[in-house]
């Protein structure tokens, strides 16, 4: 039996530190610990990319299999929701239905993509649970799969598009060189949201159904229907609350106007891009591990 006295001068000579570490000390070790869990994860995904790339090629092959327009299905209902909207808007605005087509391109193309991004992403997880189950892969790959798979689709009805818009006014121009990074930045800030809903609605399931009202709303909150120059600057300066805004400028700059997108829209993208991953990527990680028992 320890000696009591022994046991009261060992507490003694014990630092106070070592009981309460410093600020300091909890600050650098959560860094580090993110830190480490990054380089963990990048090396993780690097050599799951194979897995990636097949989820990706093999989704769409399933897609337009057994069909005879093929990809022309995707390419279907932007033309007619354009032709639509440019019909019934123009005359309500009174502009010329050429210019508004192309504007409308310019914003529902992209918005497009983040919406079926967002909704896929929403039910990734729970729709792979078998597969979760089985075997052992990174979690993460799911919703970046999604946005991939997406990020496809747009990229390709995007060239497709702006080649039967080629009529109504639609041109190349070199602002069209920012186009890779304009793209860049919005998957990105696509990814993180989808790294959200992801992780949201393995944990409520209501957050998937409430997705489409929320991009609903979203969307009409967004000039792609309008334009802003045509509201008051009040309701302007409003806009850029909207995280959507700069991404939306960026390509209505490039394609409608042909010029480079304005430092503001940039740097507003960039910002919103780097703190939508981040987040996604926080909030993801942080329970990566409890996603298996909530399916």
């Amino acid at each position: 039996m320890a000696d009591p006295r022994t046991s009261k001068t060992a507490s003694k000579a014990i630092p106070h530190e070592e009981y309460f570490p410093s600020v300091e000390t909890d600050r650098e070790s959560a860094f580090q610990r993110w830190a480490r869990r990054l380089s963990d994860d990048r090396i993780e995904l690097t050599r799951y990319l194979p897995v990636v790339q097949n989820m990706v090629v093999q989704e769409l092959r399933v897609r337009y299999q057994r069909s005879v327009l093929g990809f022309l299905w995707t390419l279907l209902n932007p033309i007619l929701m354009m032709t639509t909207m440019t019909i019934v808007f123009s005359q309500i605005f009174r502009i010329d239905a050429r210019t508004y087509s192309v504007y409308l391109f310019s914003g529902l193309v992209p918005w497009t993509f983040l919406s079926s991004s967002l909704n896929d992403s929403a039910f990734c997880i729970i729709q792979n649970e078998s597969l979760i189950r089985k075997i052992y892969l990174p979690k993460s790959i799911f919703p970046i799969t999604r946005v991939l798979i997406n990020l496809s689709t747009f990229v390709l009805s995007f060239v497709a598009l702006f080649i039967f818009l080629w009529p109504l006014g639609a041109r190349p121009s070199w602002a069209m060189l920012f186009l890779p990074a304009a793209i860049g930045l919005f998957a990105v800030f696509t990814l993180g949201l989808s790294l959200i809903l992801a992780t949201a609605n393995t944990f409520f399931r209501d957050c998937g159904h409430l997705v489409a009202v929320f991009l609903q709303a979203w969307y009409f909150l967004t000039p792609i229907l309008y334009e802003a120059k045509d509201l008051s600057p009040e309701v302007r300066n409003r806009f850029w609350l909207n995280p959507a805004y700069p991404f939306v400028r960026l390509f209505q700059a490039i394609i409608r106007d042909g010029v480079w997108p304005d430092p503001p829209s940039i740097a507003a993208a960039s910002a919103f891009a780097l703190i939508s991953l981040g987040v996604g990527y926080v909030v993801f990680k942080s329970h990566e591990d409890k996603l298996v028992f909530r399916l």
